[in-house]
């Protein structure tokens, strides 16, 4: 039996995903085109500076599935068959939902955060992305590693040094792989993890979360199992933003960060000076000397101000009251891609987003 054009219903929405899961929605006929030919989940995480929820790109206004106002979906103006879910349960960190093509969505969310204000990633370090680890029945599966130099590159093409790599743990036998894959992950900047959940031998749950707050869950047994353990994350990560601005209110201290690997910090300064960075920050130099280099200017997330001093191994980033505190993990997720090394980030000498 066909699922109906855009379910809505908070139930139908879980029917629809359970079927995702089971049968791969190959009897959807003139909606298969535009989904993933695979058990293939996306969430998205969204930092969220605005009391609503904004409409997103090429879609229709926001609608909501339940009374709690907690729930929306969304169909595109002109093809109602391509249909998006929100939870808006948690406020300032909500969850995009969807079962469309990969590049397709992906690059309407990253589009959608660009030009919608106040809008941004939720940027995992890789203490989140190993949270799993602290609970029952989680194991982790395979690191995704990622690192595009744009720093030392910036406009000089696209010839951009580049390393892309995703292991998959199982069976080595007898290869000697456990050793390189475990400098890998205690040494690099992870783009990703894999996780499954096993429950007397068998998986019931596998997915794997990216660093820029998505999950694609690649298999499940229970629809409700998949959405409360992407829940857990998207609290950590609110419970994270909500720690660090209190420490940050309290105290008026800078948050500090370190860097595993050194900093072209002349390279830093010409890749925020246009206000075009990757990091979204657009910024001038106040002062400059060999191994330092001080910089003041706007958060383009929420166009407040922001302050750094930076250095090649460790960077203090003032945000002031009322600012986002939003841009710390996300200067670290990034410098992460430019460097591969860790990027730990600190306020007052206690971590912060682990």
């Amino acid at each position: 039996m066909p699922i109906p054009t855009s379910p809505k219903s908070l139930r139908a929405f879980k029917e629809l995903i359970q079927k995702a899961f089971t049968n791969t929605l190959n009897d959807i006929d003139d909606q298969v085109q535009f989904f993933d030919n695979s058990k293939s989940l996306k969430g998205y995480l969204i930092e969220n500076n605005n009391d609503y929820v904004p409409r997103l790109l090429e879609y229709n206004d926001w609608v909501r599935l339940d009374d709690a106002h907690t729930w929306y979906y969304a169909t595109h103006e002109k093809d109602p068959n391509k249909y998006v879910y929100y939870d808006n349960s948690l406020g300032r960190v909500g969850i995009l939902y969807t079962l469309l093509k990969v590049d397709y969505i992906d690059n309407l969310i990253k589009r959608w955060i660009a030009k919608k204000p106040n809008l941004d990633h939720c940027w995992l370090s890789k203490k989140q992305l190993l949270s799993y680890s602290d609970s029952y029945g989680w194991e982790e599966k395979g690191i995704g590693l990622k690192y595009r130099d744009l720093l030392s590159k910036l406009n000089k093409g696209d010839d951009y040094p580049t390393l892309s790599l995703k292991a998959w743990y199982g069976s080595s036998n007898g290869r000697d792989w456990e050793d390189t894959l475990a400098k890998l992950r205690k040494e690099s900047a992870l783009s990703s993890i894999r996780w499954s959940k096993r429950v007397d031998s068998i998986t019931t749950l596998t997915f794997e979360w990216y660093n820029y707050g998505k999950v694609t869950v690649s298999f499940a047994e229970d629809v409700d199992e998949v959405l409360q353990a992407i829940s857990a994350m998207a609290r950590r990560y609110k419970r994270s933003l909500e720690e660090a601005t209190q420490l940050r209110d309290k105290k008026l201290c800078a948050f500090e960060l370190n860097f595993s690997k050194k900093v072209d910090i002349n390279a830093f300064s010409e890749h925020v000076e246009t206000g075009r960075s990757s990091l979204k920050l657009w910024l001038m130099e106040t002062e400059s000397s060999k191994d330092f280099k001080r910089f003041r200017g706007v958060d383009l997330h929420t166009w407040d101000p922001i302050y750094i001093d930076m250095t090649p191994e460790y960077a203090f980033l003032p945000i002031p009251i009322g600012g986002c505190v939003n841009a710390a993990p996300r200067i670290a997720v990034k410098q992460g891609e430019n460097s591969t090394g860790d990027t730990g980030i600190q306020f007052d000498g206690v971590d912060v987003f682990v």
